[in-house]
């Protein structure tokens, strides 16, 4: 598997209430079921949902008429709604025929997004003050100084969510599916986790020493978080879960300095080696964004049997950062590339103590489906495209994740199979899925491409190579408290704004959204096309 060995078994792969106050939507909003053609789908009671679903019927109807749902005719199972993989062939219908897919423990996918919105606080609404504000974007980072109650509390927010999907399973008409052979595909946005400066300290994050090499030390932060994450998710309730965890972003100085301006301070302080009194040079800070993947179920209460991963990413995007806070903007500096994690000690000891393997060229395989994972601007600089042609003997993959802030599906090559999915969860709080339709030769730039629409994803089909295709279900999470200070209280998210996309506007109604769980149909896994 082309694995460099590193210690430990670690390696590098190459190839409360909420504030009664506030006006916002209903606290759990379900679109359930957009496609049901007859008196199948119960939908909530209430006049609003009521419309709602209506509505989405309606609009997905006029803009997708190639959406299909698998059923007999007359209906769906309101509680498995797929999508059926119509194929379009360039060549003769004749010469190539569709086999089973290859057996396997799964035989379809169902995707979730968590879609909140991780662009910043806003100045205009009184969120940055006493934090620094980017002059352009009117943003600021948010987040607590005291690093260890920051990651606590964002351990807090992914309990929430993990908390909102077991316990879907439990209703009468699930959003998830039940089915084991179905992998849920779980993904949180890019920036989820990045501190209150921009950037954690890989010193205080990971070390967890006083500087001094002294390995007695207890743990690090974000050691811990990982832990706690993993024992949730060791839950036999997401034994067919896959998590993709937004991504984390850390830095560190060049000089090996850590905390407190190196000083050996407090690991709680604001202040550190990447952020100290002393002001630096972007050049002279190692900056890392990595998706932390994980496998649920059993297998992840013990580390070493659990799948974990590391996904780099590789291009610094103009919007990675703000400007003329503290931390400096690399990409002021003519900075286009984040360091490598072989580049810092802490990083590579660290990724090898918990068994993670690091991925440099954006491809895993789970239970034999093979999976290409791209972060943001990686997407559109078409990183999987060319690591599967380098590394991988053009091997198209079977799913592609993007996670992202500020990227769609369109604005980059989509290497998948015939009846081959792709899944987009964006920190400007949307997400996207498109299905490849077409049994040809892969076309870089037609596949799941067209004509962009920026950032709504709307439901529509391609120029017959591809199927955008709609969500099934959204629940608006209920603790939105546990976002104040950390996430924007007033970017748009929600279930509202992703009723927008789809043509329908109650945004105006409400003065704040909570983020969502926007889930989609259950999609077979491409099948193997035979001569």
């Amino acid at each position: 598997d082309g694995l460099l060995s590193v210690p430990n078994g670690g390696g590098y792969d190459d190839g409360d209430d909420a504030d009664p106050r506030r006006d916002k939507p209903p606290t759990s909003s379900s679109l359930h079921n957009v496609a049901c053609s007859d008196n199948t789908c119960n939908p909530t009671a209430s006049n609003w949902a009521l419309v709602v679903v209506v509505s989405i019927l309606t609009v997905i109807l006029a803009v997708d008429l190639s959406l299909r749902f698998l059923g007999s005719g007359s209906g769906v199972d309101p509680n498995h709604a797929s999508i059926n993989s119509t194929t379009k062939s360039s060549s003769s219908p004749s010469s190539q025929s569709l086999g089973p897919h290859s057996t396997g423990r799964y035989h379809a996918t169902q995707y979730i997004s968590f879609t909140i919105n991780t662009m910043g606080g806003l100045a205009t609404h009184g969120e940055c003050t006493d934090r620094k504000v980017d002059p352009a974007t009117q943003t600021c980072y948010l987040g607590n100084p005291d690093i260890a109650k920051d990651t606590a509390h964002h351990l807090n927010i992914i309990g929430d969510v993990l908390h909102t999907l077991k316990n879907d399973v439990f209703r009468e008409d699930p959003e998830v599916d039940r089915d084991p052979g179905v992998l849920k595909i779980v993904m949180l946005p890019e920036f989820f986790l990045r501190g209150p400066v921009g950037a954690y300290s890989t010193a205080e994050l990971f070390d967890g020493g006083d500087g001094s090499g002294d390995d007695s030390e207890e743990d690090g932060l974000l050691i811990k978080l990982a832990d706690q994450v993993r024992l949730m998710i060791s839950d036999a309730a997401f034994e067919d879960y896959l998590f993709v965890m937004g991504t984390t972003i850390a830095a560190e100085a060049v000089d090996g300095s850590g905390r407190s301006g190196g000083d050996g301070g407090s690991r709680n302080s604001r202040s550190d080696g990447i952020t100290g009194e002393r002001e630096r040079d972007a050049k002279d800070i190692m900056y890392f964004n990595f998706a932390p993947v994980y496998r649920g179920g059993m297998a992840c209460q013990d580390s070493d049997h659990c799948h974990q991963y590391a996904i780099l990413k590789r291009y610094i995007s103009n919007a990675d950062f703000l400007s003329r806070t503290t931390l400096p903007n690399p990409s002021e500096y003519d900075m286009h590339a984040y360091s490598r994690a072989d580049r810092s000690a802490i990083l590579r000891e660290t990724f090898a103590k918990r068994n993670v393997t690091v991925i440099t060229d954006n491809y895993v395989e789970i239970d034999g489906i093979k999976i290409g994972i791209e972060i943001c601007l990686d997407h559109r600089m078409g990183s999987l495209w060319n690591n599967l042609r380098t590394r991988h003997d053009s091997e198209l993959v079977d799913v592609q994740l993007i996670t992202s802030a500020g990227m769609s599906i369109e604005r980059g090559p989509n290497p998948i199979k015939p009846g081959g999915v792709v899944y987009l969860c964006d920190g400007e709080a949307s997400s996207a899925a498109c299905l490849r339709t077409d049994t040809g030769d892969f076309d870089p730039d037609h596949v799941c491409r067209g004509k962009p629409d920026g950032l709504q994803h709307k439901p529509h089909g391609g120029a017959g190579y591809s199927n955008f295709f709609a969500l099934a279900g959204c629940i608006d999470m209920e603790k939105d408290h546990l976002l104040e200070g950390y996430y924007s209280m007033y970017q748009p998210q929600g279930c509202a704004n992703t009723l927008k996309t789809y043509g329908i506007d109650v945004m105006d109604e409400f003065a704040y959204y909570p983020p969502s769980l926007e889930i989609y149909p259950t999609v077979e896994l491409p099948r193997s096309v035979a001569a």
